[in-house]
């Protein structure tokens, strides 16, 4: 009984992280994944804690400790996290960016965020605004029309917020780099551009394939975007910013759980390899994730700093899983 208890509680764990991920690389919406894959995963896990307390399962004290270590694991990286944020260290505050997923404001931010990006090109030099301006318009016929669509509709929102001399100059910009384009792509600009003024409504996909922003350029452009997005959908920044947060926690109490799981009290390497793990995984998955931004060399260092400072509790909680408890985690059992 015990270890189908485990395996319910162990397969559900990955439903906070694997969502927010499918989410942003799949481009399948939050909101659906949640119905149809978290709530029957949340539904596991309570059965298994349920089965663990009617039993009285060692399993309900593997959760309980991993998930105080998540918890105050979280806390931990949260005090490096924002001290990077507040250094430049971040493209954003992440939970923010979680709270619009979670929302469905995902493809609103995306919009408002190249709108943004064109009034940013608009108060560019001449050079700098016909190279950016040039190898976004040179990107646009390799996407697939719908994202197609949705960025030219952006980039035509961002037009129409312009200032009338800033707007006549960016068109004038633009017609004369649409007069370099070959002429297949062209066309298919302009049919882009025809679409947009019908039907320009946000596609949910990242546009994969358009240049990369620098990661201090995103920051720039999104501190304005997301208050925007925010306003237009009328929804709180309180309710964006709590909903972040509670994903954010809950992702990292499975972190702490999933560890209890494994290696019961396990061992102060194993935490902080754990904590390595755990910083890897995010460090391969932020690029497919982030597909706009250009992430600097020296991204990967707070992050480092944060998730070891996350394996601090994450131990710490684990040495007080009695030792029946240990034998029930997977290490345990291997061990015995």
């Amino acid at each position: 009984m015990h270890w189908i208890l485990w395996f319910l509680a162990f397969v559900s764990l990955g439903a906070p992280v694997g969502i927010l991920t499918i989410d942003r690389i799949l481009g399948l919406p939050a909101r659906t994944l949640f119905k149809w894959w978290g709530i029957p995963l949340l539904v596991l896990f309570i059965l298994a804690i349920l089965g663990a307390l009617i039993t009285g399962d060692s399993l309900i004290e593997l959760i309980f400790w991993g998930a105080l270590g998540g918890i105050f694991g979280t806390v931990f990286l949260d005090a490096v996290r924002l001290a990077g944020l507040r250094l430049g260290a971040f493209p954003m505050d992440m939970p923010k960016m979680f709270g619009a997923i979670a929302l469905g404001l995902a493809p609103r931010l995306q919009r408002n965020v190249m709108g943004q990006l064109v009034a940013y090109v608009a108060a560019q030099p001449k050079a700098v605004r016909a190279q950016m301006l040039g190898e976004r318009l040179r990107a646009l016929p390799r996407l697939s029309e719908p994202i197609r669509v949705s960025v030219v509709s952006a980039m035509r929102r961002g037009l129409e917020r312009l200032p009338d001399e800033q707007r006549a100059t960016m068109m004038a910009t633009q017609m004369g780099l649409m007069a370099e384009l070959p002429s297949a792509d062209r066309r298919a600009v302009m049919a882009a551009m025809d679409k947009a003024a019908q039907d320009g409504a946000p596609v949910y996909a990242q546009p994969r394939g358009m240049p990369q922003l620098p990661m201090w350029l995103f920051r720039r452009l999104v501190v304005r975007a997301y208050p925007q997005t925010l306003e237009e959908a009328g929804v709180s920044r309180r309710k964006a910013i709590a909903l972040g947060y509670i994903w954010h926690f809950v992702m990292g109490a499975t972190f702490g759980i999933t560890y209890t799981l494994l290696f019961g009290q396990g061992a102060w390497p194993l935490a902080i390899l754990w904590g390595v793990f755990v910083w890897a995984m995010m460090m391969i998955l932020m690029p497919p994730m982030m597909p706009l931004i250009k992430f600097p060399w020296w991204f990967i260092i707070v992050p480092f700093i944060a998730h070891i400072a996350m394996a601090i509790p994450i131990g710490f909680f684990a040495f007080y899983v009695s030792p029946q408890a240990v034998a029930g985690s997977l290490l345990g059992a291997l061990l015995r």
